[in-house]
């Protein structure tokens, strides 16, 4: 049950991430196109989805671990929701309000209990993406409908 909860959901993830590398605008002339690392990722995500359905597809019936494997389950369930929070904030928020809210959470999820490296991860995960993202291979950020916290830093 577990394995066929961790394929449907990283397929859900992936349909998702391929809707959105399709609303990115298309580049002009001579450039490259801003959604063309978000369209791989999620096509490679969407051929690791069919792999591990096919893998569970494979398995044998006789599972000893239901608790663990149910326990795992509402885990992803969770984390999908999260990560669908997360994707619909940015057209709120911006990105790096909903960056350096979603980081702690899901660091915390994944077992990080250090409350130093929780609030560092508040400011350092949204500069870290920022730079490699918005500076390095200068993507425009998304900037948000109510508040933006990154046009509030530049004034």
């Amino acid at each position: 049950m577990r394995a066929y909860a961790e394929g449907l959901v990283l397929a859900l993830i992936a349909l998702f991430a391929l809707w959105g590398a399709w609303q990115v605008p298309a580049a002009s002339p001579g450039d490259t196109w801003a959604g063309i690392v978000p369209f791989s990722a999620s096509v490679a995500l969407l051929l690791l989805s069919g792999l591990m359905l096919a893998g569970a597809a494979r398995q044998t019936a006789g599972d000893t671990g239901q608790d663990q494997d149910n326990r795992a389950t509402l885990q992803i369930i969770g984390l999908f929701i999260i990560a669908l929070l997360y994707q619909q904030s940015f057209r709120w928020f911006g990105y790096l309000l909903p960056t350096a809210i979603v980081a702690p959470v899901v660091l915390y999820f994944f077992g990080v209990r250090s409350r130093i490296g929780l609030i560092l991860s508040m400011v350092f995960c949204p500069l870290v993406f920022h730079l490699i993202f918005f500076v390095l291979l200068g993507v425009f950020p998304p900037y948000g409908e109510v508040f933006d916290l990154l046009s509030w830093l530049q004034g």
